[in-house]
């Protein structure tokens, strides 16, 4: 099963950047050989084509959904409904809104499982490098979830 892993952030938005520091511990350690670490500092619009081959993708995000900083959310798009949930990515665009479309109008490239890791952030102000503590302190435990989502499947098999 080939897996891609996608850290997403803005390194010159302070907590944004959780995402792209997440990607960068990953690549430090020994992970399966299907399992391929991507660091993604701008895909809008290009996140459907990270995604796009893979049969399982884990993306990691900073994230706004009302919890406090550092905390991870473990999401799919089945369980997040942006219409009944605070919970929104920081970019441009709606991160949530280009997954569906991609799912709805590529369905046979699309990943079969969809796994959203999203980050509670407390500081994204532009052009300040470097994360808040709460945030910085939460990356081992989200290379832990990334890690144990990679396994879950591979036990599966």
């Amino acid at each position: 099963m080939k897996v891609k892993v996608i850290g997403i952030g803005n390194l010159l938005a302070s907590d944004d950047a959780i995402g792209v520091h997440v990607a960068r511990e990953l690549l430090k350690i020994k992970l399966p050989e299907n399992v391929e670490v991507i660091e993604a500092e701008s895909p809008e619009p290009f996140i459907l084509e990270l995604i796009m081959g893979a049969e399982k993708v884990i993306l990691i995000d900073a994230a706004i959904g009302g919890g406090k900083p550092g905390t991870i959310h473990n999401l799919s798009l089945d369980n997040l409904q942006a219409d009944r949930c605070k919970f929104r990515s920081l970019h441009e665009f709606n991160l949530l809104d280009l997954l569906r479309i991609g799912q709805l109008t590529q369905s046979e490239a699309f990943p079969k499982k969809l796994v959203i890791l999203g980050i509670e952030v407390a500081d994204t102000t532009r052009y300040r490098q470097g994360l808040s503590d709460a945030v910085r302190d939460a990356i081992p435990r989200a290379v832990r979830a990334v890690q144990a989502e990679i396994m879950s499947d591979s036990v599966a098999s």
